[in-house]
């Protein structure tokens, strides 16, 4: 059973999983093994999707993969770069506003790597160059976020219909190695 209020029983096993991951990923970190990705050093499977802005428009920005994004608060320090160790807040909708999930209320923070495939890619790509306490709207095109197939809650209702843009607000809270 989902215990989070309104989400799905898959939402739950996929971030129970992440978890589990990533407590074996940081437990294992005296023993690092890299691997070169042209510039980028990251854990094995960590595999960087390269991208730059295509355009600007006012204050919302279009990646060569269709990724858009608002920046919001600066942050301090260093941006997240591919392969590190990234904790952020999230929170997901659709684009009439409704709330799709949250990390906020019982997860507090998420903890992943961009480049290793553990999220959605418009997530992983929309972290890159966000510096700590950075905030950023994330407007992910549906090739970017869940595609094709709706996303159900733990009562089988649609709650991402197919082919759905989704906007995620995120907050970095912790840059690691």
């Amino acid at each position: 059973m989902c215990p989070f209020s309104g989400c799905a029983a898959q939402t739950y096993w996929f971030l129970r999983m992440r978890l589990i991951r990533n407590i074996l990923l940081l437990g294992t970190s005296g023993v690092v093994l890299t691997s070169c990705l042209g510039d980028n050093v990251g854990p094995p499977g960590c595999e960087p999707t390269p991208w730059t802005i295509a355009t600007t428009i006012d204050d919302t920005v279009t990646t060569t993969t269709g990724l858009r994004y608002i920046e919001g608060e600066q942050g301090l320090g260093a941006g997240v770069e591919w392969c590190q160790t990234v904790s952020i807040h999230y929170d997901g909708y659709l684009l009439d506003g409704t709330l799709i999930e949250s990390s906020r209320p019982a997860l507090g923070s998420i903890t992943f790597r961009p480049g290793t495939r553990g999220l959605i890619d418009g997530i992983e790509q929309g972290v890159i160059g966000v510096r700590l306490g950075g905030t950023r709207r994330l407007i992910i095109p549906p090739g970017l976020a869940f595609g094709a197939q709706a996303r159900l809650n733990a009562a089988g209702q649609v709650i991402v219909p197919p082919n759905s843009t989704v906007v995620y607000d995120i907050e970095v809270v912790e840059i690691g190695p």
